[in-house]
């Protein structure tokens, strides 16, 4: 899997963005895809990840989101074509 080009944390939760190169009709475009996840320790300490949030995580993962969501938007109207 390609490495994100972001990754934004807020406390277990993560939103980590990545940029996957398309072929269209009108030549080759780039399109930006959140993958959401929760970090957490298992009983024998090691990291598990689960795209399961408890209602304490809740707000922590639509934060993370909104950041990633911001960064994209950002980057999308600092674009020489989008203006």
């Amino acid at each position: 899997m390609n490495k994100p080009e972001k990754r934004i944390q807020v406390g277990p939760c993560s939103a980590s963005i990545f940029a996957n190169e398309v072929e269209t009709a009108q030549g080759k475009i780039v399109q930006k895809h959140v993958v959401l996840q929760r970090v957490y320790k298992d009983k024998e300490g090691k990291f598990q990840h689960s795209s399961s949030f408890g209602m304490n995580d809740v707000p922590k993962a639509i934060l993370a989101l909104q950041q990633a969501y911001e960064h994209v938007l950002l980057e999308v109207q600092a674009t020489p074509a989008s203006k």
